[in-house]
């Protein structure tokens, strides 16, 4: 196992480090671009992050779901889950740049 507060020790310049505990890619249907969903773990929270946001008719900005959970399932469904929520006819979809 990788101990990161070693390689901070060794490398004070880095200020964090995150570890991704899987990466899922999700195929919906009448949706071109695929959902892909990185699971991080974050010291003892795990966060899903999609690449994909969702702008809803009348919305000001797209939204991901980005909730800390206490399981990378937890963390998978939140993301997904947030993807879907405000789906609706008429809602633009937009990859997110910095994935």
């Amino acid at each position: 196992m990788v101990e990161l507060n070693t390689i901070r020790e060794i490398y004070p310049r880095i200020s964090e480090i995150n570890e991704i505990v899987g990466f899922y890619t999700i195929r919906i249907e009448d949706i071109p671009q695929v959902l892909k969903v990185k699971v991080l773990r974050i010291g003892n929270v795990y966060i899903g992050v999609a690449n994909l946001q969702v702008k809803f008719q009348g919305a000001l900005s797209p939204y991901r779901s980005l909730q800390p959970q206490e399981t990378k399932e937890a963390a998978l469904k939140d993301a997904i889950s947030g993807f879907f929520a405000f789906l609706k006819e008429g809602s633009e979809i937009s990859e997110v740049e910095d994935w």
